[in-house]
């Protein structure tokens, strides 16, 4: 069984997640799941990092969270997300970017993709790795379904990162079901001041371990100075080139590299109009080399234009 087709795991079958038994009662007694069966029997591995965060994420934390699902799949960790906008989907597209497994817990039934226009990350998760749910094939989302999914992602990882959350969130909600089950919870410093590190930076307040990238997340898994985990990490793959770009763009790419970070900035270092700036980084961000913000402020995604 594998593939799209989705199947059933009883709880208490030899291919039940071991993991999910801590959550007593279960509010249901089965998983559906979709993908690939050896992306579900790595869940009761001890290498399994569950990654969440804001839906309305900055740059700097989709830039963080698709580089922490990267090196942690590159180092042979199973990355865990939700596949919502925002943070999840940068952790599983950093994960499928580094050949590893990943697997999305979903709030809907396994073979309904939420959000829609998240298909294409679907596709290639169910290529290599799974998505599972607690509800049957066809259902939809509905907003109560929220919260048990995130008791799911909570169980699943042995450590849960949150990666930006504002205060309240979902993902404080995870990072506290986390707790409670003894799983071990890690958080991204993030800006003081700004709405959606105000979550991050509390939890690191009240105890919360402090992760700047993937060696702190696997010290937290196989403790400090693991030297085989460190290594595989050391050898990650450099990131692929993005497609070429004019003379024009590269200019305006490394304007954003060097903090010009707004349209305006932009088109003020460039000597450009502003209308032209904003066509310019529209186009990066359509090719990939930049990210932007709620706020319209601009980072670069550390992708290099192909020579």
């Amino acid at each position: 069984m594998s593939g799209s087709t989705p199947w059933v795991i009883e709880r208490g079958a030899p291919d039940y997640p071991e993991c999910l038994s801590d959550l007593d009662p279960p509010e249901r007694p089965v998983l559906h799941v979709a993908g690939e069966p050896r992306a579900v029997a790595a869940l009761d591995d001890e290498a399994v990092v569950t990654i969440v965060g804001a839906r309305q994420a900055s740059g700097y934390g989709l830039r963080v969270a698709e580089r922490l699902g990267r090196d942690l799949a590159v180092a042979g960790v199973t990355v865990v997300s939700g596949m919502a906008r925002g943070i999840d989907s940068a952790a599983h597209r950093g994960a499928l970017s580094g050949g590893g497994l990943t697997v999305a817990v979903l709030a809907s039934g396994p073979d309904v993709v939420y959000p829609a226009g998240h298909r294409d990350l679907y596709r290639r998760i169910l290529d290599s790795g799974a998505v599972v749910s607690e509800h049957p094939p066809g259902t939809r989302v509905r907003r109560h379904q929220f919260p048990a999914r995130n008791r799911i992602m909570a169980a699943l990882g042995r450590a849960v990162v949150i990666v930006e959350g504002a205060q309240p969130s979902g993902s404080l909600i995870t990072a506290d079901l986390a707790a409670k089950l003894g799983r071990t919870v890690g958080a991204v410093p993030g800006q003081v001041g700004v709405r959606v590190a105000a979550g991050t930076n509390d939890l690191i307040k009240d105890g919360a371990h402090l992760i700047r990238d993937a060696r702190d997340v696997l010290d937290l898994l196989f403790g400090v100075g693991v030297a085989e985990q460190r290594a595989r990490l050391e050898r990650a793959p450099p990131p692929r080139p993005g497609p070429a770009i004019e003379a024009r763009l590269r200019g305006v790419l490394d304007l954003v590299g060097s903090g010009s970070v707004t349209v305006d900035r932009v088109a003020a270092d460039a000597r450009v109009a502003p209308r032209d700036a904003a066509v310019a980084l529209a186009r990066l961000e359509r090719l990939g080399y930049v990210v932007a913000d709620v706020l319209g402020t601009y980072s670069p995604t550390g992708l290099k234009p192909a020579e």
